[in-house]
């Protein structure tokens, strides 16, 4: 019952399957809910994994911008997203993480930030730097490449299985 479609030509009521990067990081919403952005073709729609799919939703909530998914679902009318049932990571970016603010190369304190993409200015001595020179670190992602679907007692009647897909 499930059907390859673009993005664009998502239809309310159908089941489809779609495939594209994560554009804006998983949130959650009131009663639990989390919602991230798929983008393919430069459209993009939204994707949910409400809270009765239980566990499913950690597995959500570990995607990050840049992944590359394929989302199976029905897509709920108003507003447009898909309700999704199963997932398949196809590929995971790196992460990574700020450690530590750069050093001030006139007294050699740790600098702030001034603001996003703004550079660092010390407090000690006020020299400002526009590049960043902060150290980063790679973060280890807990979630894997491959298939992840609902719990049974929040699928739908007519939903297969991943047991049942041929692979």
């Amino acid at each position: 019952h499930l059907i390859e479609k673009n993005i664009e030509d998502a239809k309310p009521f159908e089941s489809v399957i779609m495939e594209g990067k994560i554009s804006k990081n998983p949130i959650v919403i009131k009663g639990g809910h989390i919602i991230f952005t798929l983008e393919n073709n430069d459209h993009i729609i939204d994707c949910a994994a409400y809270e009765p799919t239980k566990q499913f939703r950690e597995i959500v909530r570990r995607l990050s911008i840049g992944d590359t998914v394929k989302v199976y679902g029905g897509v709920r009318e108003q507003p447009l997203t898909i309700n999704i049932e199963k997932m398949k990571v196809n590929r995971l970016v790196k992460v990574f993480e700020k450690i530590e603010n750069p050093v001030c190369p006139s007294c050699g304190k740790h600098m702030k930030s001034i603001g996003n993409r703004q550079g660092y200015r010390c407090r000690s001595c006020g020299t400002k730097v526009t590049e960043d020179k902060a150290r980063f670190k790679e973060k280890k992602r807990i979630i894997k490449p491959g298939f992840y679907e609902v719990p049974v007692c929040a699928r739908r009647h007519l939903s297969m299985p991943l047991k049942r897909l041929k692979p």
